[in-house]
């Protein structure tokens, strides 16, 4: 299994996960002019702020709420929310996925993928972030579907995208769009993700990490669904019969309520260091943190502490963390981050996904230099 907005060292469905993040317009070096690191000066040894900005990047504090890497079968079976009512009986995990994985196929033939999801409470939030490999093997096709108020997908090779929202004023918004970005036929998988922020009121489309295409709605607005409506992943998506993966990584989280949140995070990411993960976090502004925790799972139901950094209580100015596990796991791990603050109780916000390899962790062989006196490793 593996996830997002993901690490380079593939954290999956992200990468659940370092994809979700895009590159930004100021440059790291400008950032560096001005970053302010903040670090767990109790115990340095385990902190280390990184500049990795990413600019632009719609704040997330939503968790994952459904997940599927179709590394295993069977098809409909998810590794976070609930799984697949219904998926075609030709739909399958098959070699060829994202990062040498499996990933989901429509099958030979020609038969769409149409996954259905129960219309769980989980998915009627006010905002959603939608992120999924695919490669393209046909000219159109929906990548999330929900009743006739929301589609997420491609028309004629092109990405288009419909939903509706309702303003804190009671008014409805509709936006129907074709952009003008087109998908390449290259028999590449690249990440395709939709987010819309009911804060902000702003929706993107991002290709690896790149917009493509924003629409700036009126802040505080709610995406306007039915609630029974169920929700459909691979609607007239059929590979044109070719038995490839098509699908890889899906992975849909919250993006918060329309209302104040404690703080504003920019990133949230993970990455290996020797034989340690390295989280790192970036904040706009904080409205009273007292610290913050990072926390571990291998379910995403039972979760054990990592460790704490100390918050900069209230801050207007950009602010950079890191936390290191030293302990980690081979396999995939959930790291969440939350926060205590001075006016409510502790809140936990985005939970990302880290796969870590057997031979990721396999020690690096010393080389031994010998000359006629002494060795040195």
């Amino acid at each position: 299994m593996s996830y997002s907005q993901r690490p380079r060292t593939r954290q999956k469905l992200s990468t659940l996960q370092r994809g979700a993040l895009i590159a930004g317009g100021i440059s790291i070096m400008a950032a560096a002019a001005y970053l302010t690191v903040v670090m767990n000066t109790a115990n340095l040894s385990n902190s280390k702020a990184g500049i990795r900005l990413i600019d632009q990047d719609p704040v997330n504090n939503g968790e994952v709420i459904l997940a599927f890497s179709w590394d295993e079968a069977p098809a409909n079976k998810s590794d976070i929310g609930p799984s697949a009512l219904e998926i075609s009986e030709n739909a399958e995990c098959v070699d060829g996925g994202k990062d040498s994985t499996k990933g989901l196929s429509a099958g030979n033939a020609m038969k769409n993928i149409d996954m259905v999801i129960a219309p769980t409470d989980v998915f009627n939030g006010e905002g959603i972030d939608i992120g999924i490999d695919f490669r393209r093997l046909e000219k159109s096709g929906n990548f999330f579907t929900r009743g006739n108020d929301f589609n997420f997908g491609m028309k004629e090779g092109k990405i288009c995208i419909r939903y509706k929202l309702t303003a804190p004023n009671g008014k409805s918004y509709v936006i129907d769009e074709l952009s003008t970005y087109e998908i390449p036929e290259d028999g590449e998988f690249r990440n395709y993700r939709f987010v819309y922020s009911p804060v902000t009121g702003k929706s993107e489309v991002l290709v690896d990490q790149v917009t493509v295409w924003t629409n700036q709605g009126p802040p505080k607005s709610r995406i306007a669904w039915k609630s029974g409506d169920k929700i459909l992943i691979g609607q007239h998506m059929n590979g044109e019969g070719k038995p490839l993966a098509l699908f890889d990584n899906l992975i849909i989280r919250q993006t918060g309520q329309a209302n104040k949140a404690p703080m504003d995070l920019l990133s949230f990411s993970a990455e290996l260091q020797q034989k340690n993960v390295m989280l790192n976090w970036h904040t706009g502004k904080e409205y009273g943190t007292e610290f913050f925790i990072i926390e571990k799972s291998n379910d995403t139901k039972n979760y054990k502490e990592v460790g704490r950094v100390k918050g900069a209580g209230k801050s207007e100015s950009l602010k950079a963390y890191a936390l290191m596990d030293k302990e980690p796991t081979i396999g995939v791990t959930y790291y969440r981050l939350g926060l205590s603050n001075s006016t409510s109780k502790s809140v936990w916000v985005p939970v990302i996904a880290f796969r870590l390899k057997p031979e990721q962790m396999i020690p690096t062989p010393v080389s031994t230099k010998i000359n006629n006196t002494s060795s040195s490793e």
